[in-house]
């Protein structure tokens, strides 16, 4: 897996394909990418709507000829990948805007699966908030058993914009605000919630081909 967002391009391209021996300096032995290694298995492009255009081509040929080309080499390798990609971007929007590839869409599309923002299922908002307690718990050595009904109904009338993300960093918080002895999360222990404006923008969507 990797975040398309999270790596400058001049490194991405060397991360996602590899590279050969003497393709730039520092380069003294072939290294797979990333796509290369997960080679008879799946890989996780996130963020994919991010990519440069120079980077979507090279993609849009891993998936139309099923082999790698590494940085710096001539010797294409055939490869047997299953792609699953996630995105916020509106990918037909920045088809229309020449952000986005149109022919790469078509290869990644093929099984769409649309996420809807956190604000649109708040019924699983509860099991939520119980699962990352359970693992803030673990991760900060805490004793948390539940929260209260009242701090839950104000955790479920927020409009979540950020997502499940935001939710974990909320929750976060409130188990960092509750003292050792203390098991349960009520509404003093909760950070403020900012008021949130609908944006339509933030909903993720899954492609897998």
């Amino acid at each position: 897996a990797i975040n398309c967002s999270a790596i400058p391009d001049s490194l991405l391209e060397s991360e996602l394909f590899g590279y050969a021996r003497g393709s730039f300096t520092g380069a003294v032995r072939d290294k797979p990418g990333l796509i290369e290694e997960a080679n008879g298995g799946t890989f996780f492009l996130d963020e994919v709507g991010d990519l440069s255009l120079p980077l979507q081509a090279k993609l849009l040929r891993v998936l139309q000829e099923k082999e790698i080309l590494r940085v710096g080499s001539n010797k294409p390798k055939a490869i047997d990948v299953r792609i699953i990609s996630a995105t916020n971007v509106d990918l037909e929007k920045a088809i229309v805007e020449k952000k986005f590839r149109q022919d790469l869409y078509y290869r990644l599309n093929v099984v769409p699966i649309d996420i809807p923002a956190l604000r649109k299922h708040k019924s699983d908002i509860p099991a939520l908030v119980k699962h990352l307690i359970n693992k803030f718990n673990q991760e900060y050595g805490r004793n948390v058993s539940d929260i209260s009904t009242a701090a839950l109904e104000k955790i479920m009338s927020y409009e979540w914009v950020g997502n499940v993300r935001e939710l974990e960093n909320f929750v976060g918080r409130a188990m960092i605000n509750i003292k050792m002895h203390e098991h349960l999360i009520t509404i003093k222990h909760l950070p403020s919630l900012l008021g949130a404006t609908q944006d339509q923008n933030m909903d993720d969507k899954i492609l897998i081909r």
